[in-house]
Formats: C-alpha cells, structure tokens, sequence
C-alpha cells in the first residue's frame, strides 16, 4: 500500500489546520471562557499578517470580527500553489474556523469543518475527506508551538492512486488528544494520541502482464490507534523556513536569496529531533487471494532520531495470527508462526554532518540539479558515522505450534566489513525435531543429520533450551559457541 501519499494527504489536512505553522493543539472547549478577548482591530491585525507570513496572500484569508473572536477563510489550494514547482499541486479547499485570543496570549482555534482535500502528485492523486469534525486548539505564539489539542471526526475516507495501484479507505469514530510544551533553549516537544472505531479498506493492485488479472485485497479493523511522540523540535526555526519558502515560492526567487535560506536551514537543522510512532490493530483481517490473513491484535513501532547520533528503528508484532490454509502445505502449517515480535534499531548516521554538507553543496542559480552528483556522494559519506552503521535486533520471538525460537544480535558494518554477534535460543527443541522427522522418510534423510548437527553445536541450558551463540570477527570467520565454521558468507 502506498501509505506516504495516504501521509501525504493527513499531513496537508494537518498543515492547514488553522495554525499549523504554528502546529495547532488544543483542548475541547465550546462558547466563551474567562480568558476570552473581545475582537478588535489589533487582533484582526494580528491574524491577517499571521497567515499572510506563513500562507502568503494567494490563499485570500478572511478576517471577520464575530465576538468573541474572529472567523477565519481561506484557500488550502491556492496557499500552496507554489507547490506546483514541485509537481505537487491541491484543489480548492476553503478552510473555516473560529478564532479566539486569550488574555494570556494564547489562541484558541475552533474548527467543526474540514473540507475534502485532492493532492495531484505527476504520477497519481491522493483525496481525504471528512465528516462529523468538531476540533478545538490552544496555540502560544510565544513558544511556536501547542499547548494542547484534542478533538472527533466522525468518519474519514482516503483514496489513493497511483501506478498500478488504487485503493480505498474508511476510519470510523476518530478521537484524538494531545500536548505540546517548548523549553526555554526553543526546543519543543509534543504528544498525540489518535484511536479509531475501526477502519475498512479496499486495494486494487494490477498485474504486470497486460492482461493479468488485477489483485483486490480488502482489510478491516476492529479498532486502530496512533501515538506519536516528538521530541527536540527547533519550531520557531522551522516556521522561518516555512515563512522564506511561501515567500519565495519560485527557484530563481529561493536562489536570489540563497544566503539567507541556508542560515534558516542550518539554525532548523541543528538540533537532535526526534520522532517515535507506533500503529497498534484488532482484530486485523486482510483478504487475499490465496485467502484470510488474521490476527487478533498486531503493533507497528517506527522511530527516528536526527542530529549527530542519528538512527531508526522498526518493530512489529502479532498475537494469535493466523494465515490462509492454502498459502501453506498441510504438512508444515504447525511450523507457521501463531505469534511474533521482531524489531531492529540502526544507528551510527551522523545527520546533522550530511545535513550541513547538503546545505553547504546546495546552489539554486540556474536549471541543474540544486546538488551536483558529485556533492551528493559527500553528503552520503558524511552519513555515516566514524564508528560505521551499528544494527541491533531486539530481542525477538517467533512461535508456532511446533516451533518455539528467540533471537537477538549486535552487528557493526564499518568499511565494508561486518563484525558482531548473535544469539538464538530454541525451547522444546525435541518438540520440534520430532515434528520434522514425522514428515515422512524421505524429509527424515535430509532433516535428521541437519538437525543432529545443529544439535551438536548448542549449549544446554538447565531448562532444557538450546542456545547457538555467534561471533564474526574482523577475519570474517564465523563461530557459534566458539567452533570456528569457516568464513562468513558477509
């Protein structure tokens, strides 16, 4: 599935949310509060240069007193027309709120309308769009940043296309939380919590001879929840570069100017943001072709950290999973995995070092690329840290009826060459190398002296558990429980 542009789409609506550029957030309130302003010129005022700083005066933002507070229009597609450079373009979309100044020198933004929202991108279009919406925010100015958000939409409905690939998809019930807060060195941090009713989707892949049969797969969802955390956020930088771009929306107006754009870049950038999501599912089931893919509970975690100890990391998980009698010979289903937890993290990128070599390697003046291939083969070597790229793979598990196994292991890749270790614990080991041998005679010929050596290398735990620890060395020869095996394949 093509899940950046249904991001890309969630995103825009996101950016458009009446403060965006000052990341809106909130905290549901209806009617007047103690801390309300009457409207007045000033705060007009205020509003007027607000959006027309961050969204330019192409997107013909209103500004109409309605005490308290103001009503606010404007053009989500004509605010970023400047998009159309990039190939990336919206159609019209008038954005209403309510906006209310605090006498503490918040604002508070109420919205109970989100219009649908078409991105054209060259090779394909994403739509979003809404129904039931009722969302309020509290905005400081003086942070940049949140205070607080939550707010419902009752359904909303993503349809993507792109090459080969259409799809269709439906949330229920969205409710959604969160806080935001700004230290006093302009770093700023925040946390969001989204739950669904469910969702329920349709995708439509086609196939790649021409007259293959297209592939539909329908997915649906009991219920569906979102955390995000971020951390280390430069907000008021980011905001400036916001403000130069929709400034400066063309190339040649960016590259007259360019001096100017790095320092924003280079102050934007140099900080350790970071960013921590996680996707949890019931009761998943996704209809293939060869049949039903369930699960009763799964989890995706990605997280990503800049600056110059950058890294990433993934985690995925299911409990009581289950896949298509047909995908599996009947003879190895007990071998299919029932459950699994796998997760990795690499680290050892130095972004903040590629960051300001890419910045430094950026000339906008003229047609040619913004960054020579040449520059980008430095920015790539800046990438990588003097220590290599370290991978550490959680410990993981992986269960079946007739397989019990965990892993876990520390790779370094430092010039070109792979040293670490890993360790693999088998339970009921006997469990399994019978269910093998009951294959039949001829998978008994071939399994038993396989597994008789694999035996022969473990170490016996009290418990009975079988345990394989391997090390690759700066030789590249690989040892398991120190019995040298020969050179790793690496």
């Amino acid at each position: 599935m093509t899940f950046r542009r249904i991001r890309l789409s969630r995103n825009a609506m996101l950016v458009a949310s009446a403060t965006v550029a000052l990341s809106a957030s909130a905290a549901m309130c209806s009617g007047a509060s103690a801390g309300d302003l009457p409207a007045s010129p000033d705060g007009a005022q205020k509003l007027t240069s607000f959006f027309a700083t961050y969204f330019g005066k192409q997107a013909k933002t209103t500004v109409t007193p309605a005490n308290p507070g103001y009503d606010v229009v404007y053009d989500l597609g004509a605010a970023l027309a400047w998009l159309a450079t990039e190939g990336i373009s919206y159609d019209p979309a008038l954005f209403k709120y309510h906006i209310v100044e605090q006498n503490d020198g918040t604002w508070r933004v109420e919205q109970t309308d989100i219009p649908p929202i078409t991105e054209h991108v060259k090779d394909g279009s994403a739509a979003i769009a809404f129904s039931g919406v009722k969302n309020t925010a509290i905005v400081d100015p003086a942070i940049a940043w949140f205070r607080s958000v939550a707010g419902t939409v009752d359904k909303m409905t993503v349809q993507v296309h792109a090459p080969g690939v259409d799809e269709n998809i439906e949330f229920d019930a969205l409710q959604m939380s969160g806080e935001g807060k700004a230290s006093g060195d302009g770093l700023a941090s925040a946390t969001m919590h989204q739950t669904f009713g469910g969702f329920k989707g349709t995708v439509v892949a086609a196939g790649k001879a021409d007259d293959a049969k297209p592939t539909t797969i329908d997915l649906h969802s009991d219920a569906l929840a979102v955390d995000v955390a971020l951390d280390g956020v430069k907000s008021r930088a980011l905001l400036d570069v916001w403000a130069f771009l929709v400034a400066h929306p063309t190339r040649p107006e960016m590259a007259s100017n360019e001096g100017a754009l790095k320092s924003l870049l280079t102050a934007a950038l140099s900080s350790p943001a970071k960013i921590d999501e996680s996707v949890t599912l019931a009761k998943l089931t996704v209809d293939t072709p060869q049949g039903p893919v369930t699960t009763d509970a799964a989890k995706i975690g990605v997280g990503g950290m800049a600056g110059a100890a950058g890294a990433f990391e993934e985690h995925f998980s299911a409990d009581g999973l289950s896949l298509p009698a047909t995908l599996i010979p009947a003879q190895f289903r007990d071998f299919a995995p029932t459950s699994f937890a796998i997760g990795f993290r690499a680290s050892g990128f130095n972004v903040a070092a590629a960051g300001a070599e890419a910045i430094a390697d950026m000339h906008l003046a003229g047609d040619g690329p913004a960054i020579s291939a040449d520059d980008q083969a430095k920015i790539r070597a800046k990438l990588i840290g003097p220590d290599g790229i370290v991978v550490d793979i959680a410990p993981s598990h992986i269960l079946a009826p007739q397989l019990d196994i965990a892993f876990e292991g520390h790779v370094v890749y430092k010039d070109g060459k792979p040293t670490g270790s890993f360790t693999v614990h088998m339970h009921n080991f006997d469990k399994t190398q019978a269910a093998l041998k009951a294959l039949g005679p001829e998978a008994e010929k071939k399994i038993v002296p396989m597994l008789a050596m694999v035996k022969g290398l473990a170490k016996t735990d009290p418990d009975g558990t079988l345990t394989w620890v391997g090390e690759l060395g700066p030789d590249g020869v690989m040892k398991v429980n120190g019995l040298p095996l020969g050179k790793s394949p690496l």
